[in-house]
C-alpha cells in the first residue's frame, strides 16, 4: 500500500509544480497582454459558469454509475494521470489571450505549415466555426477538459471510466484533428523532437484501456502501453534518419532552441537554460543527428528485451527532447497544452509499474543493481 500512495505522491508534486508553470504564464499574461477589462470578464463569468456547470455533471454522473457498479482494476495512478492533466489544459484555455490568440498564434500556423490544399481546406471549418463566437467556445472548450479530468480522478467505476474515456478520446480526437493539425504529422520535419505524433493522440492511446475489461489485467496492461512505446519510438527512429528531413540541416538543432528563447518572458531559468545549450549545437548537426538516432535505436530494443533501463532511459531522454526543443509545451503563446514531451515521460512512467505495482523507479533501481551483483 505504501508503494502505490508513492506513484501518487510523485504524480501529485509533478501536479503541483506544473500548476505554478501556469499561474507564471497568467501572471505575466495579465500584465503584459492587453484586452478590454470588459470582455475579459465576460469570458470568466462563462469561463466560471460552464465549469461549475460541468463539476455539478460529473458529480450526478459519477453518483449513478457508482451504485451497483464493478470497481475498475485499472491503477488509480493513470487515473491520476489523466485527470490532473486534463484539469491543467483546460486552465490553459481559460488564458486572457485565448479567445483572440488561440485562432491567430495556435490555429492558423498549424493550418498553414501543411502543404497540402484539401487538408488545409478541411481544417479550415474548424477555424470558421470558432471564429463564430471565440470566447463562448473557449469558455466550453476549457470547461469541457476540467469536466473530463474531474472524472477522471473521482470515478472508480468501471462503467463511468469507460464513459469519462469515451468522452476524452471524441475530444482529444477534435483537438487532434483541429487543433493540432493533425498532430503536425503532414508538416514537413516532424519528429519525437518536436511532439511527434501530437499530444491529444497521446491522451487517446492513455484512455484507450478502460475501454475493454481485459486491460484490468495487469499484464495486458503493460503489454499494451510497452507495444505503443516500440509502435512510437521505431517510427520516431526513422522520421530522424530520413535524408530529406530537416535534421541533417546544418545547426537546425541549434535553430530550434535558439527560437525558443523568444518566448521565455515567463521563465528565467528556461531561458538561462535554453541560452546557454543553443551554441553548443550550432556545429556537427550530422553527428548530432546520429547520437540522438542511435539513443532512439538503444531505446527500442531495450523495450524490447523488457528491460526496466528502457523505461529510465526514455524518461530522460524525452524530458531532454521536453525541455529544449518543445520549450515545454506551455512557453509558447497561447500554450494549449505540455505538448506530447510531457505524456510519453509518464507514458514511460506507466509502463515502469510492475506486476505487483511497485514504485517504478525503485524497480529500475533493484534492476540495475541485480546485473551489477551478477
Amino acid at each position: 500500500m505504501i508503494k502505490i500512495k508513492t506513484n501518487y505522491i510523485l504524480i501529485l508534486s509533478l501536479f503541483f509544480v506544473l500548476s505554478y508553470m501556469i499561474f507564471q504564464i497568467f501572471a505575466y499574461d495579465l500584465n503584459y497582454y492587453g484586452v478590454p477589462s470588459v470582455e475579459i470578464r465576460s469570458f470568466y463569468l462563462y469561463s466560471f459558469g460552464y465549469t461549475i456547470l460541468g463539476i455539478f455533471i460529473s458529480l450526478i454522473i459519477g453518483r449513478l454509475y457508482s451504485k451497483n457498479s464493478v470497481i475498475s482494476q485499472i491503477p488509480y495512478s493513470l487515473n491520476l494521470i489523466l485527470g490532473c492533466l486534463w484539469i491543467l489544459d483546460g486552465v490553459l484555455q481559460f488564458q486572457p489571450q485565448m479567445p483572440y490568440g488561440f485562432l491567430t498564434f495556435v490555429i492558423q500556423p498549424s493550418i498553414m505549415a501543411i502543404s497540402e490544399t484539401g487538408i488545409q481546406n478541411f481544417l479550415y471549418i474548424g477555424y470558421s466555426t470558432w471564429a463564430l463566437h471565440p470566447f463562448q467556445f473557449d469558455a466550453l472548450s476549457g470547461a469541457l477538459q476540467v469536466f473530463i479530468g474531474f472524472s477522471f480522478l473521482t470515478y472508480r467505476s468501471r462503467s463511468g471510466l469507460k464513459l469519462i474515456s469515451i468522452i476524452s478520446i471524441f475530444w482529444a480526437l477534435i483537438i487532434w484533428i483541429f487543433g493540432e493539425g493533425l498532430g503536425g504529422i503532414p508538416v514537413y520535419g516532424v519528429s519525437l523532437l518536436t511532439g511527434f505524433p501530437g499530444s491529444a493522440l497521446l491522451y487517446i492511446l492513455m484512455a484507450v484501456p478502460y475501454l475493454q475489461d481485459k486491460f484490468e489485467h495487469k499484464s495486458v496492461l503493460h503489454e499494451y502501453f510497452r507495444n505503443s512505446l516500440l509502435v512510437l519510438v521505431g517510427i520516431s527512429i526513422i522520421l530522424q534518419l530520413l535524408p530529406f528531413n530537416s535534421y541533417w540541416t546544418s545547426g537546425i538543432f541549434s535553430q530550434i532552441i535558439y527560437n525558443n528563447t523568444f518566448s521565455q518572458g515567463e521563465s528565467l531559468w528556461m531561458y538561462i537554460i535554453l541560452e546557454s545549450v543553443w551554441p553548443l549545437l550550432i556545429f556537427h548537426t550530422a553527428y548530432i543527428n546520429i547520437l540522438f538516432s542511435l539513443i532512439l535505436v538503444s531505446l527500442f530494443f531495450l523495450l524490447l528485451s523488457g528491460n526496466k533501463t528502457g523505461d529510465l532511459i526514455g524518461m530522460v531522454t524525452v524530458s531532454i527532447f521536453w525541455i529544449l526543443f518543445q520549450n515545454l509545451g506551455i512557453y509558447q503563446n497561447p500554450a494549449t497544452d505540455f505538448n506530447s514531451g510531457l505524456l510519453l515521460v509518464l507514458i514511460f512512467y506507466i509502463n515502469s509499474f510492475d506486476s505487483t505495482l511497485s514504485f517504478p523507479v525503485r524497480s529500475i533501481v533493484l534492476h540495475l543493481t541485480e546485473k551489477k551483483i551478477r
